[in-house]
C-alpha cells in the first residue's frame, strides 16, 4: 500500500511493501497521484481514503511510544495538534489552526530570508509573544530594524513559539514531538520541558494502523 501524509507544504509518503519513505513538496506531487490511504490538510486531493489527523496521531502514539501516560505534539507548517494518554487511555486532544497558524512555514521562510542557520544559533531566554508565526515575523523584522542581530531576533521568536506550544499542551513535564519542526534543532532546544523527538513519518504510522484495520 501507498500511504500519504499530505500536509500544507510537504507530503510524506510510505510504501508499506518496501518501507520506502519519501518527502516531497506538495507542489511536486503529480495531479494524478493517489495514495491508498492518507491523512493531512491536502489529503482529499491525493488519496482514495482518509483518516482524521487527530485519530492518526493518537494511533501513532499508541503504537510508537512505550509508555502508558504521554503527550504527543505535532507541529507542522500550518497548525499544531496534540493528544494525551493517561494509563493507556486516550483522555484529551486539541487542534490549533489559529495561534499556531503557519508556524513551521513562517520559521522556514524567516530563516531563508534572514539567512539564519538555526542549527548554529543558541536558544534565547527572552522571547517574542505572538499569536501566530506570521505576526511573529513582523516583530522579528522590527527588532532587526532596531539593531538586534537577525539570529537573536529569530531565536526569540522560536522561544516564544515553544512557550506557546508548551502552554497549548497544558504544560506537561515531557513532550513527544513530531512534525516538520523536529528537523529544527533550535526549536527542540528552546522547548521549556523535556522533549523527545519522533520523525516526520509519525502520522503515517497511525495511518498504517487504520489501513490494516480495513483488511
Amino acid at each position: 500500500m501507498i500511504l500519504l501524509d499530505a500536509g500544507t507544504t510537504y507530503a510524506k509518503i510510505l510504501n508499506t511493501e518496501t518501507d520506502e519513505r519519501t518527502v516531497k513538496r506538495i507542489s511536486e506531487l503529480e495531479k494524478t497521484f493517489r495514495a491508498d490511504v492518507g491523512t493531512g490538510h491536502n489529503i482529499s486531493r491525493f488519496s482514495k481514503r482518509s483518516i482524521n489527523e487527530i485519530i492518526a496521531l493518537a494511533n501513532a502514539g499508541r503504537s510508537l511510544i512505550n509508555e502508558n501516560t504521554f503527550t504527543l505534539l505535532d507541529v507542522g507548517s500550518r497548525d499544531a495538534k496534540f493528544v494525551v494518554f493517561e494509563g493507556g487511555n486516550f483522555v484529551h486532544s486539541d487542534w490549533n489552526t489559529e495561534c499556531g497558524a503557519f508556524t513551521g512555514q513562517a520559521l522556514e521562510i524567516l530563516g531563508n530570508y534572514l539567512n539564519v542557520d538555526y542549527s548554529k544559533v543558541e536558544p534565547q531566554k527572552e522571547f517574542i509573544t505572538a499569536t501566530c508565526g506570521l505576526l511573529g515575523m513582523g516583530h522579528v523584522f522590527d527588532m532587526v530594524a532596531g539593531g538586534i542581530e537577525p539570529e537573536t531576533a529569530a531565536a526569540r521568536l522560536i522561544k516564544g513559539v515553544c512557550i506557546s506550544m508548551y502552554r497549548f499542551t497544558r504544560k506537561p513535564k515531557k513532550i513527544y514531538l513530531t512534525g516538520g519542526l523536529v528537523q529544527n534543532s533550535l526549536f527542540i532546544k528552546s522547548m521549556p520541558c523535556e522533549t523527545i523527538t519522533l520523525d516526520r513519518f509519525t502520522l503515517l504510522e497511525g495511518v498504517k494502523e487504520y489501513a490494516l484495520s480495513l483488511n
